[in-house]
């Protein structure tokens, strides 16, 4: 069963290159292969590409500057019978990679992972955040982004991502999974970056949450709202 890994990625020189060598470890120690790597680089101006091409991927360009069409992107390029998306700042180890293994073999739609951050936040309400998060996805197997794995067959009769969404494209795709059949969300956990934490302040993540909260449908359609999650900081 040919896996395909998809990691978008925009301005990640930072990351990606060890992102992909933890990522190529963890695949040989679950003995997950074969395995396809797909960068979808979304018009990176800071070497992103050229670091994932010399470490073994295939770079598709995206330039859309929104992540579910950046995803979109890579999933045209793959050719495997499950896809994973992955997140550019995100960490997996074997124990995850193993129950990946055992839930594609058993044929569900998609799924996702519990998540950790992979340093602290220095915030308590980083972790209090993170918490929430794992609670809401576990209750209504809802993946993130981060982690979300999905059955070719059924990623194609969901049409994929919503490129019209911004955000929470990931929660609108897993909706549409669930009328098609099993999502699940692994016990195993993902370690994803806290960087957000550092780079916007407390009251730049408070007016996001109120704005959000306020017209959710329109913050999801707009990217001009949407800083934190679209522009890069120190």
């Amino acid at each position: 069963m040919l896996l395909s890994i998809v990691i978008p990625a925009y301005n990640e020189s930072q990351n990606i290159e060890q992102t992909i060598l933890v990522l190529r470890e963890a695949l040989q120690q679950a003995e997950l292969e074969p395995y396809e790597l797909i960068l979808a680089d979304d018009a990176s101006t800071d070497g992103t590409a050229e670091i994932a091409e010399t470490l073994g991927a295939q770079v598709v360009p995206s330039g859309k500057r929104n992540i579910g069409a950046t995803r979109n992107a890579g999933a045209a390029a793959a050719q495997g019978e499950y896809i994973l998306f992955l997140d550019a700042d995100t960490l997996v180890n074997r124990l995850l990679l193993e129950g990946l293994k055992r839930a594609m073999e058993k044929g569900v739609a998609g799924g996702g992972s519990r998540l950790i951050w992979s340093e602290p936040p220095h915030d308590f309400g980083g972790n209090l955040g993170m918490k929430g998060w794992v609670l809401i996805s576990r209750i209504f197997r809802l993946p993130s982004g981060s982690f979300f794995f999905v059955r070719r067959e059924a990623f194609e009769q969901t049409g994929g991502f919503d490129e019209s969404y911004f955000i929470s494209e990931e929660i609108m795709l897993a909706k549409k999974l669930k009328r098609l059949g099993k999502v699940v969300i692994l016990r195993e956990t993902a370690a994803t970056s806290p960087r957000k934490m550092r780079q916007f302040s407390r009251g730049e993540f408070a007016r996001f949450i109120l704005t959000s909260l306020l017209h959710p449908r329109h913050i999801m359609r707009n990217r001009n709202y949407l800083d934190i999650w679209y522009k890069r900081r120190p």
